[in-house]
């Protein structure tokens, strides 16, 4: 009865509005539109603050036994997200009948055209679940026990995609079992044409959300807070800028892969094959690495004792990130937070690759964080670190705009905080590491990791958005689905499948399904590695600990910590939520308004170097010419 009131007020309100001449307006009809405006948006307020009191009341729950301390039994993840669809539904809705260019103050305005404009949420009710019934259905691919890798399924457990599969190609010195791994997968998701259908159905709703929105090309909604014509060109701008490094390391790492697997009997044609290239992108943190790298013989030094001397527990490593940004004159996070808002998972979600989450319910920020003690999470706790500030800094800003500017943004700016905190510098800060830079080949031999993890996910990013936009804008028609994908495949990552394709296949990976929802998109993974690395560049030159062309004062080792101009730029950037366009905020923390991989490249410049030298020794051409492995049938 409540909701139905709220609505009808919401509608009276609009059609206000709706009344109020539009041509010539006086600075009454101004003021007009803007309270009635108002209105709206303090109703809807209201409801997110209910909203929120939900989030914090499932945040309590989760960390205490039994009941809510709030009181009766805590609201459940679907009601919150139907609560905010709801919400945002019937706001959309009010909202798109205002005058946008008649609102004189600029901050409403851009309240206004965020809030009015939606993806997914633009679905009618029954579409929005249909929508979210297949996303839970693609994302069962990927963690479901789907797999039967023999032919004999009842001898054992079927096994998912995540982490089964992948533990196992991650550790496996067989090439036909990764194949064989890369094929099950494969042929057990798309039985009877499931998983294509699934996407095909999915595409469809992405199309109807489009039209909320009156956009006639479905992928201005796809791309909708980025705010830019053609932002798939400028991606690619980017990946052609950083190809010149990748087709070095592509090279350097094919001719690994010959020598783990002589007996594989690779074409010759340059292309890496698609299982063994998945297999490298997992290895980027597996200490037992079955690829080269550049000095085997000088292994990085092992951190994981030293950690657990020197840091003891995980809420000391959660403390010791909060005391990064501390450092940088952000928000200090008091006793109140570690005793109130900070809780350790439950042992049984504290798997091997377990996630901390953030939780935002102004006026309120808290953590569930990760109880595991290694390197990784102490570099993965100074992201989430960085995210619990922004939000810290963003609840001051009215509801609509206390969000990042566009997706990935927030994201990036842990990244920072992430690679700085992964440094020699750093750690020898920390008393982890006795020196405060490494040997040459020791150095080589982390950049080359590091690219593994970097160099070779971008691109794949990139594909994958770039295939599920080509067919929501109908440039990839059905019955061209697979071999297109492979043809994408090869002409921006050198990757080819193991086996002949034909086009009733339909071969996208896991991490395609895993950048289903437009939340969580392989878009913005991009921009978050991309434009992670532009801000890391500009805050060690703010910093003074990047000096280029001074070898005692490298990029990729370069920790800012400690630097009131880098946090200066950090804060000013958080402070402003979505209240201006990403470009103009971004401009702030870098002086620059594109994407560029200048970071990237200046970060990887030893390593690129390396291998540019290293594959002539080897008489090893970059690039590659690959044949079409798929049929279209």
């Amino acid at each position: 009865m409540l909701m139905r009131s709220v609505l009808v007020v919401l509608l009276l309100l609009a059609a206000t509005v709706c009344c109020v001449p539009t041509s010539a307006p006086s600075s009454n009809h101004s003021a007009s539109y803007e309270e009635s405006t108002l209105r709206i948006l303090d109703v809807a307020t209201q409801r997110m603050r209910t909203i929120w009191n939900m989030s914090k009341s499932i945040f309590l729950q989760l960390t205490s036994k039994g009941k809510s301390p709030l009181g009766g039994q805590a609201p459940s993840k679907h009601e919150v997200e139907m609560e905010t669809y709801r919400l945002v539904y019937e706001l959309a809705a009010n909202l798109s009948v205002v005058p946008v260019e008649q609102l004189r103050d600029p901050v409403l305005r851009r309240r206004v055209q965020r809030l009015a404009k939606l993806q997914l949420q633009g679905l009618r009710p029954e579409a929005y679940e249909q929508a979210k019934d297949l996303l839970r259905d693609m994302q069962n691919y990927i963690s479901g026990s789907l797999v039967c890798t023999s032919d004999d399924c009842s001898a054992r457990r079927p096994l998912a995609m995540y982490p089964q599969i992948y533990q196992r190609n991650m550790r496996s010195k067989r090439y036909e079992e990764l194949k064989l791994n890369w094929y099950s997968w494969r042929s057990a998701i798309n039985e009877k044409n499931h998983a294509k259908n699934t996407f095909i159905d999915y595409v469809r709703l992405l199309r109807i959300a489009a039209t909320y929105n009156g956009h006639v090309t479905p992928s201005r909604t796809w791309y909708l807070n980025y705010d830019t014509e053609n932002f798939q060109a400028e991606m690619e701008e980017v990946i052609w800028e950083i190809m010149p490094l990748y087709r070095e390391m592509h090279a350097f790492l094919r001719h690994s892969a010959i020598l783990a697997y002589p007996k594989a009997n690779f074409k010759d044609d340059g292309a890496i094959s698609a299982p063994v290239m998945d297999q490298m992108l997992s290895q980027a943190w597996y200490p037992h690495q079955i690829f080269q790298t550049p000095y085997p013989k000088d292994q990085l030094p092992s951190v994981h004792n030293r950690l657990e001397q020197v840091l003891v527990t995980p809420v000391k490593i959660n403390k010791k990130a909060a005391e990064f940004f501390e450092s940088l004159g952000l928000n200090h996070m008091s006793d109140n937070f570690y005793e109130r808002y900070s809780r350790r998972m439950n042992d049984d979600e504290g798997s091997a690759d377990c996630k901390s989450q953030v939780y935002y319910f102004p006026p309120d920020v808290a953590l569930r964080y990760c109880p595991k003690l290694d390197y990784k999470k102490m570099m993965q706790i100074h992201g989430i670190m960085a995210e619990l500030q922004y939000n810290i800094y963003k609840r001051e800003l009215p509801f609509g705009l206390d969000t990042e500017p566009c997706p990935g943004f927030g994201a990036a700016l842990g990244e920072t905080a992430v690679l700085a905190s992964g440094t020699p510098r750093h750690l020898h800060k920390l008393k982890i590491l006795i020196n405060d830079s490494l040997t040459e080949p020791q150095l080589l031999n982390r950049l080359f990791r590091m690219g593994v993890h970097t160099l070779l996910a971008v691109p794949q990013y990139f594909i994958n958005d770039k295939f599920l936009v080509d067919v929501m804008d109908g440039r990839i028609g059905v019955q061209d689905y697979n071999c297109a994908f492979w043809r994408l495949q090869d002409k921006y990552a050198g990757v080819q499948p193991p086996i002949w394709r034909s086009a009733k296949d339909f071969d996208v990976d896991y991490k395609f399904y895993r950048g289903m929802q437009p939340d969580k998109s392989n878009t913005r993974k991009f921009i978050s590695e991309i434009l992670g690395f532009q801000f890391y560049r500009s805050f060690c030159l703010a910093s003074g600990q990047y000096k280029p062309g001074n070898p005692s004062y490298p990029l990729h080792n370069c920790d800012f910590h400690d630097s009131k101009e880098a946090g200066t730029l950090l804060r000013d950037m958080m402070k402003l939520g979505a209240t201006k366009h990403w470009r103009d905020i971004m401009q702030i923390g870098t002086g620059e308004r594109k994407l560029s991989g200048r970071g990237i490249l200046e970060y990887f410049a030893p390593l690129f170097t390396w291998l540019k030298e290293r594959n002539m020794q080897l008489d090893i051409e970059p690039g590659w010419d690959a044949d079409d492995l798929c049929r279209k049938e």
